[in-house]
């Protein structure tokens, strides 16, 4: 009888829903919350527990949900698995586990939603010991040896620096093989960064990714409370390999800020159009398939459609068949101190990349360091490898101006990486191809950390496609040097009315081989995105 909500609730509490978490206080918090639409909900009833986590009275060691890994396979009762719960003033949630009916079914599940930790490993068990810190990690990697020894296709997945990447495999032996559906928060950087690609195949073949829906609200960047980076939520359903649809890539323009508004959205996007709440982009399943999940970084996924006609292009080439990049920004502060021109071997390096110091194409090394005790042979290797064109390893992308300089004092730096190249005509027009629209595109493609501040490994670098040795529009973008070396750059949000990226951008549209008109649309959503702008987009209609 749907108008009796209150038994209708009662049945949902203690017959369909249960819950897991290490934290007590969140599992008595959802308790009491669960209580509200029904008074009369038996705590007894309630399937929710709180699992074990680090030292044992026993001496051994617990990893929370990751146990369930091991416990699945053999059968065990969850029970030997769970904490039992202390009283808590104003709750009778410490009724919960020890109520002899609570369950968590370890097969079969229709849905599972989850938000794994992102914290590093290390963050993470920072409250224990360092001799209990080593304990859990050896817990933890014989978890994953056997869940890899009884599942081959999970080797690469799971990452032992990163206790998230447990969740997908757990997820995957949680749910019904049939119609299982899995929900699931994680970082949009994990659909896009080279180390989540093992885990987004893994998951791509044993389901249908249905939806992934990012915030592109700089206000509300997040679907989760107390963090700092973009997230995105992944919808994947059981479904057979032949025939999967495209997955939807769902951008919304601000987060729903009330249950009303979050159904309004959740309609819309189910009826495959996200009016007012943002925009849905189909991408192929075959893209999907292969770990290709770049549209989530972007508001108008029609970026990603321009990244991959740029990364296909046969006038390009990848950086490294070229040229050698290097030594990275880490390992010059690991081998230079602060010093002034009158220090034993001072060199003037590249240390800020501060976008009120960059403002032109043409830059001068500003910091004086000196070689660190001990490190004087190094510092010379790397002196070696110093350049004319320096590219940036991270970049603003509300506020940053330029991803490349050129120098007539050779360097090396902190924020800046090097780039080899002899001929000084080519570095020029290099440094120009680099702050070209495409190559921006291809640099935010790829983001890493946070999409409002990537950071790029010198991997990541070395993909990034230049024109090859005999395009003709290599002497264009010299040209272009010649006419912007001194003018400023605007921030992107400003492209549009930037002389320097016009001028450049038409001298990178002839050495792609595609239009001017086609490179300044791409430069105009490009300056209009929300990690661009740091702003709402409009309204649609």
């Amino acid at each position: 009888d749907t108008e009796d909500t209150d038994a209708l609730h009662r049945a949902l509490v203690e017959n369909v829903l249960c819950g897991l978490d290490v934290n007590r206080t969140a599992v008595q918090l959802a308790a009491c919350n669960l209580t509200l639409g029904a008074p009369t909900v038996d705590y007894r009833r309630m399937n929710l527990l709180t699992l074990k986590h680090g030292p044992q009275p026993d001496g051994g060691v617990r990893a929370g949900s990751l146990d369930i890994l091991g416990t699945s396979d053999r059968g065990d009762s969850l029970h030997a698995l769970i904490r039992p719960l202390g009283t808590m003033a104003g709750l009778a949630a410490h009724q919960i586990d020890g109520a002899a009916d609570a369950e968590f079914p370890l097969r079969g599940l229709d849905l599972v939603l989850m938000n794994p930790p992102f914290t590093n490993n290390r963050q993470r068990n920072r409250q224990f010991g360092r001799d209990t810190v080593r304990r859990m990690q050896r817990h933890e990697l014989a978890i994953r040896d056997a869940v890899e020894e009884s599942d081959e296709e999970v080797a690469g997945v799971i990452n032992a620096n990163s206790v998230g990447t447990f969740f997908t495999p757990l997820a995957e032996r949680l749910l019904d093989h049939g119609r299982g559906c899995l929900a699931k928060v994680v970082p949009v950087t994990a659909c896009v960064s080279a180390s989540g690609l093992p885990e987004r195949k893994y998951l791509a073949s044993r389901f249908h990714i249905e939806r992934i829906v990012t915030s592109h609200d700089p206000r509300r960047i997040s679907f989760s409370e107390n963090t700092g980076i973009h997230e995105c939520l992944i919808i994947a359903r059981r479904r057979q390999a032949a025939g999967r649809p495209p997955t939807d890539f769902v951008s919304l323009r601000r987060i729903p800020a009330t249950p009303d508004e979050a159904l309004e959205a959740a309609d819309a996007i189910i009826r495959g159009s996200c009016g007012r709440w943002g925009r849905v982009t189909r991408w192929p399943e075959h893209r999907v398939r292969v770990g290709n999940w770049t549209p989530a970084q972007w508001f108008d996924a029609t970026l990603a459609d321009a990244a991959l006609e740029i990364e296909e292009s046969p006038m390009l080439e990848p950086l490294l068949r070229r040229y050698e990049v290097g030594p990275a920004g880490q390992r010059i502060r690991d081998t230079y101190q602060a010093g002034d021109e009158h220090s034993a071997g001072a060199l003037q390096l590249f240390w800020s990349i501060s976008s009120d110091l960059r403002r032109s194409l043409t830059g001068t090394p500003e910091a004086w360091r000196r070689p660190k005790y001990g490190k004087e042979a190094l510092a010379a290797r790397y002196w070696e490898k110093r350049s004319s064109v320096l590219v940036a390893e991270r970049y603003d992308t509300v506020s940053g101006r330029l991803t490349a300089l050129w120098t007539s004092e050779p360097s090396v730096g902190s924020g800046w990486t090097p780039i080899l190249v002899s001929d000084m005509q080519r570095a020029r027009a290099l440094a120009v191809w680099w702050n070209s629209t495409p190559a921006l595109i291809l640099l935010l493609n790829q983001r890493t950390r946070k999409l409002t501040y990537p950071k790029w490994s010198l991997a990541q670098l070395r993909q990034v496609r230049i024109p090859t040795p005999d395009n003709r529009g290599w002497d264009g973008l010299a040209d272009a040097w010649e006419k912007v070396r001194h003018v400023e750059f605007l921030p992107i949000r400003e492209a549009e009315r930037c002389e320097a990226r016009r001028v450049i951008d038409e001298a990178a549209a002839a050495a792609l081989g595609v239009s001017a008109e086609t490179v300044a649309g791409w430069r105009a959503m490009l300056a209009a995105e929300p990690t661009v702008t740091n702003r709402r987009v409009g309204k649609a209609g």
